[in-house]
């Protein structure tokens, strides 16, 4: 099985991939992880206006499956994996050529994501509630280059709302799970 993650930002997706990881045994790869070291071994300071030049211009040279490749040339597709930072429609289209393949959009709302963003205090992150909502705008809309977060949400098989405690996000991660292993078993 190989499940994609996307969703807003600061929404939970690497709880999931964490979940996903050490209470199941997925393999985890992750697309910006991928991205990063792109815009490292181009010398480029890792901030997100060239996590999105860089993504965008990948995009459009190499084809929007770009980093899935590189993700699934790294993954033992023997196991179960989970692939986090989908942000384009075409990575998506990408992966659902590959067998058992399960699409999750995680959202939260703004302000509990806003507050997560902060308390992570990850390289590149803002730190104003103005700029985080303008950047999330630039991100769902598909006007900005080749993220369409909209587009994913209606392309995925599950959309789990993190707005509550982590045991009640846990539990719909595993009641996703589930019904994702009886998709399987009925061949759906």
């Amino acid at each position: 099985m190989i499940v994609g993650l996307s969703g807003l930002l600061a929404s939970g997706k690497d709880t999931v991939a964490d979940y996903l990881q050490n209470k199941e045994g997925f393999q985890h790869i992750s697309l910006s992880e991928i991205l990063r070291e792109v815009i490292r071994d181009r010398g480029l300071e890792v901030n997100l206006e060239n996590l999105t030049k860089v993504g965008n211009s990948l995009a459009s040279n190499e084809g929007p499956q770009f980093l899935v490749e590189k993700a699934l040339d790294r993954l033992d597709l023997s196991r179960d994996a989970v692939i986090s930072s989908v942000r384009q429609p075409g990575e998506i289209e990408r992966l659902k050529k590959e067998q058992n393949f399960f699409m999750i959009f995680v959202v939260a709302d703004s302000k509990t994501r806003f507050e997560r963003l902060l308390k992570r205090n990850r390289l590149g992150d803002t730190k104003n509630f103005d700029d985080f909502l303008k950047i999330e705008q630039k991100q769902m809309d598909g006007k900005s280059g080749g993220m369409d977060l909209n587009r994913c949400r209606e392309m995925s098989d599950f959309v789990l709302s993190n707005n509550g405690t982590l045991e009640e996000f846990e539990r719909k991660i595993a009641d996703s799970l589930f019904e994702m292993k009886r998709r399987m078993k009925n061949g759906e």
